[in-house]
């Protein structure tokens, strides 16, 4: 009964937001009903650009595009808000996603952090899972992370919720006799 009124108060809490936080209790719920998250579709909520400083005859460069700034050569990969993404694995609790076709190397750790109210959400983190860094691998390589907001939190299709299957029983008490 408490998952049926849980699942009900997030639709409701959102019911104009097409997209919800993935937050530490919704994780459990999702885990709970047995839910296979490389088959959900991710979402970022804020904006990010990756930057590394490359040398000029260096034409190695995977994704993204190179910038001159400050008389230096900057291979930047921008991560736009709302950036579809999907999940490769999952690793001691963080959640590899993917937001460009490749392999795990070109993915970013997303991992629990409190936020508001005691609620943990999926934010952005280092290899060591902390939220507070500076740079970070992605292609196999350290890149500077500029954010436009100060973090990046993963969210979800609230529609998923249309699947999730709740068992419900009343229990109908018991009596002295």
């Amino acid at each position: 009964m408490k998952k049926f009124l849980f699942i009900i108060s997030i639709l409701s809490l959102t019911s104009c937001q097409k997209n919800v936080y993935l937050t530490g209790s919704l994780m459990h719920q999702l885990q709970e009903n047995e839910l296979d998250l490389t088959r959900i579709q991710f979402y970022n909520d804020n904006p990010l650009y990756l930057e590394r400083e490359v040398p000029s005859s260096d034409a190695n460069i995977k994704s993204g595009k190179v910038v001159f700034k400050n008389g230096r050569y900057i291979n930047r990969i921008t991560l736009e808000k709302n950036t579809p993404g999907v999940m490769q694995v999952e690793n001691n609790g963080h959640l590899m996603i993917a937001f460009e076709k490749s392999n795990e190397e070109s993915s970013l750790r997303f991992g629990p952090v409190a936020g508001e109210k005691g609620e943990y959400f999926y934010q952005l983190v280092d290899v060591n899972g902390n939220p507070m860094f500076s740079r970070i691998d992605y292609e196999g390589s350290k890149y500077l992370v500029v954010y436009k907001k100060p973090r990046v939190r993963i969210m979800l299709s609230r529609s998923i919720f249309t699947n999730m299957k709740v068992k419900v029983r009343r229990m109908k008490g018991n009596k002295i006799k």
